[in-house]
């Protein structure tokens, strides 16, 4: 156990200088270690973590202290930073100092940048000393107890880690995105937030394995209507999501508008809407490793499982359709009839997806819900830079 804590200060030592070392789930190995020697105290694998991160952290200040303003304005340029960017992130850096020393180690990047732009800043040593400090304190303390309690299951820390990488990354890319843009879009922030988080409490759960008890029940209540006819239908409604079929519709809605001055743009717009949502979905898929239920498949499929490639491009493509068609009638009947179709549609698909054996209910509702997410962004990005085109149909979101 000595030279365990020996490497792991080594290792949190190299990754806060900059090396791609997964601190957490060393830690958590850590604390397993400690559950399973009941003798050894968790106290010393806590000083090691901690003394590890905060003499790389101290190194990497030290190195933005002296030379990391010189060398950002000397090759930044080759990243497109310019010393009235520096400025401006620096002086943002001074009004958050604090919160980010404290907290900013649980985001993947932000934890190794931070140091060296403590020391570009020109922080006070012993204010950045302290707060770095405490903030140590609370980042290994928390992995290293959860290695602890999660005991042999503490791999679950491992793969929590890769998968919110990718999350982590893709949601500063969207607040970064809403900020900049579209902070007008006050009720939209909300219609985004709410699937967004609703993803991310089923991954956590998915890869905690607390989905089971859920999945079992809707597959047993869909599986007891198995029939062949059934079987038939369901093959169909699914193939209505399917990457070929919706190819399809997209290629035929280029052919149909092209000529149309009014709806030119809109077969462009629902083609680069199903190729963003399809590789979406691909990200999604490899990010979290979930293979398919072992059940009764009624076709053949391929590929990892979370979330429902089906169900996610579905409700972004479908509702996309429904969006376009909705705001270019004014029958009253023509728009409920919209509105109750294709909702249909995409919630059938995702059934289908069930019955058929090939998805988890938890894949087709986390679908859902990333769906909707990329939905409701990508309209409000076709409103923002298409307005001339679709003003007088859209009412502000």
């Amino acid at each position: 156990m000595h030279y365990g804590d020996i490497g792991i200060l080594l290792a949190l030592l190299l990754e806060f200088i900059g090396l791609p070392i997964p601190g957490e789930p060393l830690m958590s190995f850590v604390g397993f270690l400690s559950w399973k020697s009941q003798s050894h105290s968790l106290i010393v694998p806590i000083i090691f973590s901690v003394i590890g991160t905060n003499l790389g952290s101290i190194f990497a200040y030290v190195v933005g202290f002296k030379y990391g303003e010189d060398v950002v304005l000397k090759y930044g340029n080759y990243l497109f930073i310019t010393r009235e960017k520096l400025e401006k992130t620096t002086k943002l850096f001074r009004k958050n100092r604090i919160s980010l020393l404290l907290f900013s180690r649980y985001i993947p990047v932000v934890r190794h940048v931070i140091p060296y732009l403590s020391g570009i800043s020109k922080m006070k040593p012993f204010e950045y000393l302290t707060y770095n400090l405490i903030g140590s304190i609370i980042w290994c303390v928390s992995f290293v107890w959860l290695g602890f309690i999660l005991g042999d299951k503490w791999i679950l820390i491992e793969k929590l880690s890769h998968a919110y990488v990718i999350i982590t990354v893709l949601i500063a890319l969207f607040i970064f995105v809403v900020i900049k843009y579209f902070n007008k879009h006050k009720i939209t922030i909300f219609l985004i937030t709410f699937p967004i988080l609703a993803f991310v409490k089923l991954s956590t759960d998915m890869i905690g394995d607390e989905l089971s008890v859920f999945d079992g029940r809707i597959y047993y209540f869909l599986s007891s209507f198995i029939s062949p006819s059934l079987t038939f239908i369901m093959r169909g409604i699914s193939g209505m999501a399917s990457p070929h079929t919706l190819t399809l519709i997209a290629v035929l809605s280029f052919v149909v508008l092209k000529n149309g001055k009014k709806f030119s743009s809109y077969a462009g717009v629902m083609a680069v809407n199903l190729i963003t949502s399809a590789l979406f979905a691909e990200v999604g898929r490899h990010a979290f490793h979930r293979q398919r239920p072992e059940i009764n498949e009624l076709i053949e499929v391929a590929g990892f499982s979370f979330p429902s490639d089906h169900s996610m491009i579905g409700i972004s493509f479908y509702g996309l359709a429904m969006y376009l068609l909705y705001i270019n009638t004014s029958k009253k009947s023509h728009k409920i009839f919209y509105a109750i179709v294709f909702p249909l549609l995409i919630f059938f698909v995702g059934i289908s997806r069930v019955y058929l054996g090939v998805h988890f209910a938890s894949d087709v509702l986390a679908g859902f819900m990333a769906g909707l997410a990329w939905l409701v962004i990508f309209i409000v990005f076709l409103v923002e830079y298409f307005q001339e085109k679709t003003h007088h149909h859209v009412s502000e979101l």
